[in-house]
């Protein structure tokens, strides 16, 4: 990491995988964490059919004020569930309010299929340049244990700081 303030990994999370994957990252990068929040909860079929239609639309939800400043850390690590091959929109949210003050990005998400490198590009979009490293499971091996070794790679290459391509980036998977 070029830059020696503290990272922050920030995410968002309906069921508890994406959260599960950022609380091991902040760990292993000695990171503050974040979680997104939201007035309104994503629990039960409704929860779900909102999550699913907003990602479907591109939209922007209210989430609540930034407990951190992105600003006031280097490298900012950003994680999404995989919503109908959408990124969420909390996090959508999350990036279009801050994504003048993130410098530094790695992005991750979790998913129950596919999706990943379309959603880790729209992140790159958003943010505006590409991320130095990418990672993206599956919730049956975050569910099994078998993240550990991928983990690993995503930390091996933040800390090496590898300007990723969005074209050509190798997304990392379990297994």
């Amino acid at each position: 990491m070029a830059d020696m303030k503290k990272p922050l990994v920030v995410c968002f999370s309906r069921t508890g995988h994406t959260e599960a994957v950022a609380r091991q990252l902040a760990t292993r990068l000695r990171a503050d964490l974040e979680c997104i929040t939201e007035a309104q909860g994503r629990d039960g079929l409704l929860g779900y059919l909102r999550s699913a239609l907003e990602a479907l639309l591109g939209m922007h939800p209210v989430i609540a004020r930034s407990l951190h400043r992105p600003q006031d850390h280097g490298l900012i690590v950003i994680g999404t569930p995989v919503w109908f091959w959408n990124m969420s929109s909390p996090v959508r949210s999350y990036l279009r309010r801050h994504r003048t003050h993130i410098t530094q990005a790695a992005v991750f998400c979790t998913m129950g299929g596919s999706g990943g490198v379309k959603v880790q590009d729209d992140m790159a979009r958003l943010l505006g340049r590409p991320a130095l490293a990418r990672l993206a499971l599956k919730e049956r091996d975050i569910d099994q244990g078998r993240v550990a070794n991928a983990i690993v790679r995503f930390e091996h290459d933040i800390r090496h700081a590898r300007p990723a391509n969005a074209s050509t980036d190798e997304t990392r998977r379990a297994g």
